[in-house]
C-alpha cells in the first residue's frame, strides 16, 4: 500500500501534481491533502471526482505516508517534513515561496530520464527548479561531444511565483494599457510587466543541482547560470553556450539532442517561446547555432519547457513511479 501526500495542493505546481497523480491510480493506494498554512485549513477541493478538504499537516495526519511532495514555501513545511514517520520519502518540488525557496540541504536533486534511479526510498529528494530539469535535459544527451564548459541564461515565468505572480503581472500589464497608476509590488518588487529582472533564484545552486543531476564526468563540468525573471505566465526558457572539446555541426548537435526521449525538435523553429512549451509533457529544442572559433567555439542552444508539467508535476510523478518500482 503507498499513501501519498500533498503539502500543500494549494499552490499552481500543487494543483497540477495532484491532477497528474490522480490520472496514475495505479501508484498510490490512498492520497492526503495537507498544509501548514492555517489559512488553508479546511478549503474545500476535489481529489479523484470528488470533493476532498484539506487538513493540518502534523504528526497525526503523516501517520502512515510513504511518500510526501512538499509543493510550496520550504520554509513554511519544515515542521511538516520534521513529522514524516520514519521510512517516508521526502520530495521537495521546485518551491513557489517567497523569495522563489529551496529545498532543504542534502535532499538529492533527480530528473526523470536522467538520473531517476537515484531515487531511493526513505530519502530526501528534490524534483529540482524547472531550470535545472532544462538544463539537465539539454546536458545529459551532449556527453559524446565532452563539453568543457556552459554558460547558461534561464528566465522562469511569473507562475513560479504561483498565483500571486500571476496576478500581480496581469495587473501591472493591464494598468499600463489602462495608463492607470500601479500598486505597489509585493511579489517581484517592481515592475514585471513588458520588462525583465534579476531573481532571488541562486545561478549556482542551480548549477550545483545539474552537475548533481549529471554526475559522472559532467559532476565537474564548468557551468555558470544566470536565472533572470521574464514578463510570461507561463513557461521556462534556457540560452546554453557549450564549450565544447571537439568541433561539431550545428545539426549534429540538434540530433544527438532530439535523440534524448523527452526532448522534442521542433522544426519551425525560429519563432519558439515559452509560450510554445505550455501544457506540453516534452522539452522543446530550437535553434542550435555555431560560434566561431575565434570566439570561443563551441555552440549555441534555445529551448523551453512548461514549468509546470515537464519541470513540475511530471517529473515529481516519475520519481513517485521509480520509488514504487523499487519497493515492488
Amino acid at each position: 500500500m503507498t499513501v501519498v501526500a500533498l503539502i500543500p495542493p494549494t499552490t499552481l505546481v500543487g494543483k497540477e501534481l495532484r491532477e497528474t497523480v490522480e490520472r496514475r491510480a495505479d501508484l498510490w493506494d490512498e492520497i492526503r491533502l495537507l498544509s501548514p498554512e492555517q489559512e488553508e485549513i479546511g478549503v474545500l477541493t476535489e481529489l479523484a471526482g470528488g470533493a476532498a478538504m484539506v487538513a493540518r499537516a502534523d504528526r497525526e495526519s503523516l501517520a502512515g505516508v510513504d511518500v510526501a511532495f512538499f509543493c510550496g514555501d520550504p520554509a513554511a513545511a519544515g515542521a511538516a517534513a520534521a513529522a514524516l514517520p520514519p521510512g517516508a520519502t521526502a520530495v521537495w518540488v521546485h518551491a513557489e515561496g517567497a523569495g522563489g525557496g529551496a529545498p532543504p540541504a542534502g535532499a538529492l536533486p533527480v530528473v526523470a530520464g536522467v538520473n531517476l534511479e537515484a531515487a531511493v526510498p526513505g530519502t530526501t529528494l528534490a524534483s529540482p527548479h524547472p531550470g535545472t530539469v532544462l538544463l539537465a535535459h539539454l546536458l545529459h544527451p551532449l556527453r559524446r561531444f565532452g563539453p568543457r564548459g556552459a554558460t547558461a541564461v534561464v528566465t522562469q515565468p511569473s507562475s513560479f511565483r504561483d498565483d500571486a505572480g500571476l496576478d500581480e503581472l496581469f495587473a501591472q500589464a493591464r494598468n499600463i494599457v489602462a495608463m492607470r497608476s500601479q500598486d505597489e509590488p509585493a511579489v517581484f518588487g517592481g515592475q514585471l510587466a513588458f520588462n525583465l529582472l534579476p531573481t532571488p533564484v541562486s545561478g549556482p545552486a542551480v548549477a550545483d543541482q545539474v552537475r548533481a543531476v549529471l554526475g559522472g564526468g559532467e559532476a565537474g563540468l564548468s557551468l555558470a547560470v544566470r536565472v533572470l525573471q521574464g514578463a510570461v505566465f507561463h513557461g521556462v526558457s534556457a540560452a546554453l553556450h557549450l564549450r565544447l572539446d571537439r568541433p561539431a555541426d550545428p545539426e549534429e548537435v540538434r540530433e544527438a539532442l532530439g535523440e534524448h526521449p523527452l526532448n522534442r525538435l521542433v522544426e519551425d523553429s525560429e519563432l519558439l517561446g515559452p509560450i510554445d512549451a505550455a501544457a506540453s509533457d516534452e522539452v522543446l529544442i530550437g535553434g542550435v547555432e555555431a560560434v566561431a572559433a575565434a570566439d570561443g567555439g563551441g555552440a549555441w542552444l534555445w529551448a523551453v519547457m512548461d514549468n509546470l508539467t515537464r519541470g513540475g508535476a511530471l517529473n515529481a510523478v516519475a520519481i513517485l513511479e521509480q520509488l514504487r518500482q523499487v519497493n515492488a
